[in-house]
């Protein structure tokens, strides 16, 4: 989305920070709109075409991929 529609991914960035600060003011938990725990900005960095796998993700050793 990022790359094919950065007018779309920008929003979802906007929504993203507008409910973080609004949980800010209710005392509650940051939400993510990724599985990576971390702001969709810096989850899905500009100019990368690949997703940010974890880590330790170093094949398929466990057969993870084959799945």
């Amino acid at each position: 989305m990022r790359r094919d529609e950065p007018e779309l991914f920008e929003k979802a960035c906007q929504l993203e920070e507008l409910l973080n600060r609004r949980r800010d003011e209710l005392g509650k938990d940051h939400v993510w709109l990724t599985r990576f725990n971390r702001p969709l900005r810096k989850a899905i960095p500009d100019g990368v075409d690949t997703l940010p796998f974890d880590e330790w993700n170093s094949g398929c050793d466990s057969g993870w991929c084959m799945t």
